[in-house]
């Protein structure tokens, strides 16, 4: 399901919609659905019901060409200062009754309102219920403003004169602003969970008003959210949602986004892709439909070509998305011809995307789980840091694995080996921190000194020491984990290093009781080089090893910085086996060829592999892959799977049985493209 958004200068252009429904006839396939769109900013309810009735002809031209529609609210609460362009006059006047959302400094955002203030309500209610009247949409969408952050010049709200005093009233407190939010951010824990709560309770509340009043004029009309970061807000939007479905009865769906708005870097779209993934993994059990956004502002062929604007939606699509939205004609800025080229181009991507949304469709993103933490918002402040820094969401601590292979998630439901990112240990609480000393884990040294530092010193086998690496490099010992990397001559084993190390910061293992199980040691050939450990075997220290935890668990610890993705063949596959060696086998799918393609597996409920797509992240062709399945969904008797690829035709590639796994031979790759191997849908 294809959605193209417009927006003012398009939705109300009588010869733009003839021309735009042309190219849509003749690209079959290439559009299913159009999003109309409320007037941006806050003019009188007047100018909002002459719009809505121009809007219901043009939804009816476009339901007559066989075009879904659906409805966007192009602002609730209000986006910020820049609304100030628009006509704001209904709400925004000399005396207005109505209140302004108000920062903790005081500061006031004139064109951004108080959630709960009653005027706002009443305005926005009326506004959406002239809208549905006359378009009768399938779904109303509420953009992203609906949020409690980034509402300039308001950083974080709401500290308006009424929320203050609705909470002292509802904790018994008598904080003043300043106060209050001392206390949030630099006091008793209590009061921050307190505030966010009335936050999410007055949002949630004016959500419900708003699809009440939707669900009275048209039952059959959805509820849907474009969301952004939520971080500030408790770490999730459940709350929006819930409200949603409490007002309709019905699923509510969700449109992830943020960020990507041109193709001059597509690495931009690895950390949207992300950023989508986390989003996503934080979605509750009623949001069936994941429709991310694709904009191209603002809206020419320099800024988004249509190639980037296709591998987009492939990666996103690969990535969990079970439909796609794009704000590429919103403005009337190309010729309609060039248009008609992009959706020429989608029309012929349809087949695959299509597999690739059904593929998403109740299952999960396979691979390593980043270990975030359910209450990262409720973390301390680190000294230096400014008021409201919990409310980073830290997506992106994982990118560095991105190229080597594998998957990398944050949704794991079955048998996850966790990723487990220094930046990540204050964000923890204790009770999470025992349960994945039950689990496998990929960790840095300096992740052992953080525990060691909460209270979890004991929990380990191993501790960790800081040491220089500026002169070091690391042979690998001669356990399994490196078996493909050791060599033995005479019966003696030859170990070979894998680099040498550019930075001065690492740890070095130390052994407690014997059960620790060394990977590598650091060594060097510099004779300024000072031994941390002189007089032993091994004088600079161990540099990896498997550590147990008093649970059982087997965690690999690198001293070395892991988050890196500058590494060598054999770093990977030390890496790789690793992995294995912890899980008892629990990954589903990599690449045994080393090469710089990021891996999307899916996996369904019960940690079926059910497809993978690949993702050649290079300027060329990749070379021909080797990718290994384990656990694939597979029929009785199946003993192939269908390939698809952005350039290439479909085609059948044969399985290969290699103990408990399969191996495939994937074709090459064209430079910044994706291909998948579908399992569970081989037509």
């Amino acid at each position: 399901m294809l959605t193209q958004r417009l927006g003012s200068s398009t939705q109300m252009d009588a010869a733009f919609i003839e021309d735009f429904i042309r190219i849509v006839k003749e690209n079959p396939g290439s559009c299913d659905e159009v999003w109309l769109a409320t007037a941006y900013g806050f003019p009188p309810l007047s100018v909002h019901r002459e719009m809505a009735a121009a809007l219901g002809e043009t939804a009816e031209k476009l339901r007559g060409a066989g075009l879904r529609v659906s409805l966007q609210i192009s602002n609730t609460i209000g986006h910020g200062q820049y609304m100030a362009a628009r006509d704001c006059s209904g709400l925004v006047y000399d005396g207005s009754p109505v209140r302004n959302i108000v920062g903790p400094d005081g500061i006031v955002s004139r064109y951004t309102f108080c959630w709960n203030d009653p005027v706002m309500r009443e305005y926005v209610k009326e506004e959406i219920a002239a809208y549905v009247r006359e378009i009768r949409p399938h779904t109303v969408w509420i953009d992203d403003d609906l949020r409690s952050d980034n509402h300039a010049p308001v950083g974080y709200g709401c500290f308006c004169d009424d929320c203050m005093a609705r909470f002292n009233r509802a904790n018994g407190t008598s904080y003043t602003r300043e106060e209050l939010v001392h206390e949030i951010n630099r006091g008793d824990t209590s009061v921050r969970r307190a505030f966010v709560a009335q936050m999410r309770d007055g949002i949630a509340d004016f959500t419900y008003e708003v699809y009440k009043t939707i669900h009275e004029i048209c039952p059959e009309c959805y509820a849907g959210l474009q969301n952004g970061a939520h971080g500030y807000s408790g770490g999730d939007h459940v709350y929006i949602y819930e409200a949603m479905y409490r007002a309709t009865g019905l699923e509510p769906k969700s449109r992830p986004g943020g960020g990507a708005y041109s193709d001059h870097n597509p690495l931009e779209f690895l950390s949207k892709a992300d950023y989508l993934s986390c989003q996503n993994a934080r979605l509750p059990a009623s949001v069936r439909e994941i429709r991310p956004e694709i904009e191209s502002l603002p809206d020419v062929c320099y800024g988004k070509s249509i190639a980037g604007t296709c591998f987009e939606t492939t990666l996103y699509l690969a990535s969990g998305a079970t439909a796609m939205s794009y704000a590429i004609m919103m403005n009337d800025y190309e010729d309609m011809d060039w248009h008609g080229e992009m959706l020429a181009a989608f029309a012929r991507q349809r087949p695959y995307w299509e597999r690739l949304a059904r593929a998403s469709q109740n299952t999960v993103r396979g691979g390593l789980t980043l270990c975030m933490g359910h209450e990262m918002w409720m973390r301390p402040l680190y000294d230096g840091e400014g008021d409201f820094a919990w409310s980073a969401e830290p997506v992106y601590t994982a990118e560095q694995f991105r190229p080597l292979g594998f998957g990398v998630t944050f949704d794991a439901v079955k048998n996850p080996v966790y990723l487990l990112h220094p930046g990540h240990v204050p964000m923890l609480t204790d009770e999470e921190i025992r349960h994945l000393l039950t689990c496998p884990v990929i960790t840095s040294g300096d992740v052992l000194c953080a525990l060691a530092a909460r209270g979890f010193d004991s929990c380990f086998s191993a501790s960790a020491r800081p040491i220089s690496t500026a002169q070091l490099y690391e042979t690998f010992t001669d356990h399994p984990v490196n078996a493909a990397y050791t060599e033995t001559e005479g019966g003696v084993v030859r170990r070979r290093w894998s680099q040498s190390f550019s930075y001065t910061a690492g740890q070095a293992i130390v052994d407690r009781d014997g059960t620790t199980e060394p990977l590598g040691y650091y060594a060097s050939d510099s004779a300024q080089a000072v031994p941390e450990f002189p007089g032993e075997e091994h004088p600079f220290g161990c540099a990896d090893a498997i550590v147990y935890t008093d649970a059982g668990a087997r965690w690999a610890v690198f001293g070395h910085n892991p988050w890196n993705n500058t590494v060598s063949s054999r770093r990977r596959a030390q890496l790789l086996a690793a992995v294995d060696y912890i899980s008892d086998g629990a990954l589903t799918a990599w690449l045994d060829t080393p090469a710089k393609v990021q891996l999307l597996p899916r996996e369904d409920s019960e940690g079926h592999l059910t497809a993978v797509s690949m993702v050649n992240l290079t300027v060329g062709p990749s070379a021909p892959l080797s990718l290994r399945l384990r656990n694939p969904a597979l029929k009785p008797g199946q003993t192939t799977v269908l390939f698809c690829s952005m350039t290439e035709p479909p085609c059948h590639l044969p399985l290969l049985r290699v103990g408990d796994d399969y191996l495939v031979s994937v074709p090459p790759l064209d430079a910044w493209s994706i291909g998948t191997v579908f399992i569970a849908d081989e037509r």
